[in-house]
């Protein structure tokens, strides 16, 4: 009993890192039980709406910021519920694939909007989603993702919800989210797993999941989320948008102790920063600094190392050293230092926290069903808090204060030497849905966690976690640090997969954070989803292409379409492509196996406009990738220029698969200890990064020590250990092990 008076106290003292349950939870007597308040909604687009909306086309309306739709608005172009429209035309079309949406209030809209005066709000009469965790509306679910809790409903609208609705936007629903918003995927017992709307096999990211899936795929510019450990970051990273996570406190109806943050999931900056002037609490304004007229002043400081000495896939390395290159290319001082924070002991902290979760969920579901929770009912990572919150120690409460402290003392000292820091958002591309949050040997063992000392119960809490937080080990800090961050989606993998940027700043500095997005934006660094209702023909030259930045090669789900069923899951009515198409920069793949150049995505026998036939590497065909595309199924196409000098099919373009069983980048992107010369002409060595001042002529057979690797143009360069500079292109040298 003593420990969980214990507990109590440190959970007040706290604000915990999810949903508490003393304002999210409510009596019987409060609850309002519409029909479908849990339940996937089920929309029909009939003719009768597509007949109102024809002002502008779906097409047009999912491709539209927010700022854009409500100029719109005011300027009579169309009118709020037409959009109101378009939204729930996308949401029929596309919800049961992705399971990002989990309630709906069309009929509730469409009055809020036939209401709506013009006060200058900066979202004027534009639909929103927010996120079904403490962005509640009145009359909406209130079951905090636990299946015993399903039907619960909230009798008023939250805080930030309301503060959503004063700058212009209309409530149309509310978004899919894990169990309490523990997790960096989003998948439950009462909602299920939403789907990446980049490919639907994979989960999209938590705790924001159904926020980022619903913008990324179009149903809403923007929708809500919240963020305490990367809840906002995390899956914007994964899906090719905009996430920042403001400092703690300066929302309106943030807390300022350590704890959630409230914001969303945006596609533009212009969007990003209107929606934080106007969710800024008036009462904090004052203390947001203004962003500094010359950013280049100031050195950035990065890292790609893990803070919990955990692997970093090569595609985040390579979305760091993409971005150092351009950073570097303005003028910018750029520093490899990692952050001074220990990171096991950071996680460790917010670990301890994370058990006031699991008690919430516990008060959840007794205060509905009258008994405890059972292992059976949730997730065991929150099954295993729940019983690490019974048995912790005296010294909880000290030891978490302490540690914030630390945290804020040498990040406060870390942003005087370096006002912002550079990693990647996430460790990896974002992970199958098939991949569980626990593994199944940690499952077992968190079910009987009760039986276990505090010390023993904390540790396999980190160690069962370990597996999810190896993708996304670099969120956290901001976090306990109370700091802003920003990820940025600046980086495609090769496999077609977005991965996220993130930037920290100081306390207060979010709009430097906001200045140094735009700066990336107006580069046309953004690699988002646009929608199209057709397939692109490329003309003959037209270098007016969409494209991505290269990184290395990484396993593919994609499958062979040549040799395969079609695919099981429901599949995305448009092909997507990559925004701010002309301004991207080009890759260079070749291929591995026989491959046909098509002049369509859509791949048949009779748009065939070329054969390549597998050749050995020093021989393999290269192409130049000038942009990606889906099909109508769903697969990866690279959109492609033949760049085989002296071969008939020199400058011919198409589309080629994407799948790296097929396809590969020409060049190496992450520096090998050692490679060797395979070309059986040799190679060789320059003085300058252009392989101008040829030095030497290397034979086959030679094994080289390699420095570093540098980009030039769309190649990448070996440095040796001697300065001498050699190609990188993977057709005449191989890594040596």
């Amino acid at each position: 009993m003593r420990n969980h008076k214990l507990f109590s106290k440190f959970s007040r003292f706290l604000v915990v890192i999810v949903a508490t349950a003393s304002f999210l939870t409510l009596s019987q007597s409060q609850v309002v039980q519409p029909t479908s308040a849990d339940t996937t909604p089920t929309i029909t687009a009939n003719a009768q709406n597509q007949n109102q909306t024809n002002q502008i086309t779906d097409e047009q309306y999912r491709n539209a910021s927010a700022s854009q739709l409500a100029a719109m608005v005011r300027n009579g172009q169309v009118t709020p519920q037409e959009l109101i429209r378009h939204a729930f035309n996308i949401i029929s079309e596309d919800n049961p694939a992705l399971n990002s949406v989990i309630y709906t209030r069309e009929q509730q809209a469409l009055a809020e909007a036939s209401q709506l005066k013009d006060t200058g709000q900066p979202f004027y009469g534009v639909p929103i989603l927010t996120k079904g965790l403490l962005q509640l509306i009145a009359g909406g679910p209130n079951a905090n993702g636990l299946l015993p809790a399903k039907g619960t409903t909230i009798s008023a609208t939250m805080p930030v919800t309301k503060a959503f609705q004063n700058a212009g936007f209309i409530v149309i629903g509310l978004t899919n989210y894990p169990e309490m918003g523990l997790f960096n995927v989003t998948n439950s017992l009462l909602y299920g797993a939403a789907s990446n709307p980049w490919n639907h096999d994979d989960n999209p990211g938590g705790s924001s999941g159904g926020a980022v899936a619903s913008t990324a795929d179009g149903m809403v510019p923007l929708a809500g989320g919240n963020d305490a450990g990367g809840s906002i970051r995390i899956p914007a990273s994964w899906t090719g948008l905009i996430g920042l996570k403001p400092t703690q406190g300066i929302i309106t109806g943030d807390s300022t102790t350590i704890g959630a943050v409230n914001f969303a999931e945006t596609k533009t900056m212009q969007d990003t920063n209107a929606l934080f002037e106007s969710l800024l609490n008036p009462k904090m304004a004052d203390q947001v600094q203004p962003a500094p007229t010359n950013l280049k002043d100031m050195p950035i400081a990065y890292s790609t190392k893990s803070p919990v000495g955990t692997p970093v896939s090569d595609d985040a390395v390579q979305a760091v050293q993409n971005a150092v290159a351009f950073l570097k290319s303005q003028g910018f001082n750029l520093v490899e230092v990692d952050a001074p924070v220990d990171g096991v002991k950071l996680m460790q902290a917010y670990y301890l926290a994370a058990t006031s979760s699991g008690a919430t969920a516990n008060y959840i579901i007794s205060t509905n069903t009258k008994q405890n929770m059972t292992f059976d009912e949730v997730n065991p990572m929150t099954w295993g808090l729940y019983q690490a919150s019974k048995k912790l120690p005296a010294d909880a409460r000290t030891t978490y204060t302490n540690e914030l402290n630390l945290i804020s003392q040498q990040m406060t000292a870390f942003h005087q030497k370096y006002p912002l820091y550079l990693t990647p958002t996430t460790a990896t591309t974002a992970p199958s849905n098939n991949d569980p949050i626990v593994l199944p040997e940690y499952a077992e063992q968190l079910k009987n966690s009760g039986n276990l000392s505090s010390d023993q119960q904390m540790q396999l809490i980190y160690d069962a976690w370990l597996h999810g937080l190896s993708k996304t080990p670099f969120t956290q800090l901001a976090n306990m640090a109370g700091e802003p961050a920003i990820s940025l989606p600046t980086y495609v993998s090769p496999a077609g997969m977005a991965l996220g940027i993130q930037l920290e700043a100081g306390k207060y500095q979010d709009r430097l954070l906001l200045k140094i997005g735009e700066l990336f934006e107006q580069h046309g660094l953004f690699k988002e989803l646009t929608h199209q209702t057709t397939t692109p023909v490329p003309a003959p030259g037209s270098n007016n292409d969409a494209s991505i930045t290269a990184g290395s090669t990484t396993s593919s789900s994609a499958t062979n379409p040549a040799s395969v069923s079609p695919n099981t899951n429901p599949i995305p009515k448009t092909p997507v492509t990559v925004k701010n198409d002309a301004k991207v920069h080009p890759i260079v793949v070749y291929t591995l196996k026989k491959v046909y150049l098509h002049q369509s995505a859509n791949f048949t026998k009779t748009n065939r406009i070329a054969t390549y036939s597998k050749q050995l590497r020093p021989n393999r065909p290269m192409f130049l990738v000038t942009g990606y595309i889906r099909d109508h199924n769903g697969y990866l196409r690279y959109k492609v220029r033949d760049i085989n000098e002296h071969t008939k099919n020199d400058g011919k373009q198409g589309y080629l698969t994407a799948n790296d069983q097929f396809t590969r980048s020409a060049y190496y992107q992450i520096k090998p200890n050692w490679i060797k010369v395979i070309n059986p002409k040799g190679l060789n060595e320059y003085m300058n990064v252009d392989l101008t001042r040829k030095t030497k002529h290397i034979q086959r057979g030679t094994v080289l020590k390699i420095k570093k690797i540098v980009t030039y143009h769309l190649t990448t360069r070996f440095v040796l250990q001697n300065g001498r500079i050699i190609s990188a292109n993977k057709k005449l040298v191989i890594v040596n092990k």
